[in-house]
């Protein structure tokens, strides 16, 4: 009894452990076929716009 619950807990992290590697897999193959280079557009565009920020100072009371 304890050698099936044994093969039954590997079973079930081979089965989560694969899963989990094929939706990594799926999102990297989605990513390189339909993001191209825009994939970071607009973490590039908000990093530019706030660059001409200045810091704000904080006054210690």
């Amino acid at each position: 009894m304890v050698m099936f619950f044994r093969d039954l807990l590997l079973l079930a992290v081979f089965v989560i452990g694969l899963t989990a590697f094929m939706g990594i897999l799926a999102h990297w193959f989605s990513l390189k076929l339909f993001g191209g280079r825009s994939v970071f557009k607009f973490v590039d565009h908000s990093k530019s716009f706030q660059s001409n920020w200045s810091n704000v100072l904080r006054r210690n009371r």
